[in-house]
Formats: structure tokens, sequence, C-alpha cells
């Protein structure tokens, strides 16, 4: 019998307080997924340190799986191309933002290929 290797992954896990801003090292990699954790309803906005948003929800609450994904554009502005969506494809800092009730612990973990 043979066998399969499976590539490595890489995971990320930050624990945040709502109204704290975090901001992380420098990360390599392609955006696989984000799993969110939190017993409070809370506001989470990830943004790339260059201005461009990654993932933003309004109303999380509990344990949530989350693909991000980049939309690709046609010629004309606002346009989406159907099916062009790709991973956001990481080389910076990322700032986390989290809000919500006093004092609310939020997990993020973040999963890269």
């Amino acid at each position: 019998m043979g066998s399969i290797e499976i590539p490595k992954k890489r995971e990320y896990t930050f624990d945040i307080i709502t109204g704290d801003d975090f901001n992380t090292s420098i990360i390599y990699g392609n955006l696989n997924s984000l799993i969110i954790d939190s017993e409070n309803e809370v506001s989470i906005t990830i943004e790339s340190s260059l201005g461009y948003l990654i993932f933003h929800n309004s109303q999380h609450k509990g344990v949530k799986y989350y693909a991000p994904r980049a939309v690709m554009q046609g010629d004309i502005a606002k346009l989406i191309v159907q099916y062009q969506f790709d991973k956001f494809k990481l080389n910076e800092t990322l700032s986390i933002r989290v809000t919500g009730p006093t004092s609310t612990e939020v997990k993020i973990i973040m999963r890269l290929d």
C-alpha cells in the first residue's frame, strides 16, 4: 500500500477582547478560512495594513466557519465577473477589530494554505 502525503496547513489563533484593536505580525499565505467563536453578538472587522477589507460581519454569535474570498471585477466598475472568487494572498500585517458587549472574549482561528 502506498501513502498519501497531506500538505501541512498553517493555523493562527487569536484571543481578542472587545474594544481592543489587535495587529498581527506579517502573515504570508493564502487565506483559506476563519473560524470565529463568541458567546455574545459581536462585530468583527479584519483589514489589511495596505488598506483593503478582508472580512466584516456585524452580527456574529456562536461558532461559525467563514471562507473569505477576494472578488474579481470586470472592465466596467462594479461589474462582478461570475465565478471569479479567489483566496486572499496575504503578505502583510492585519488589523483585527472586535466590538460588542464590554469584556467579551472572541477566539479567531485563521487557516492558511
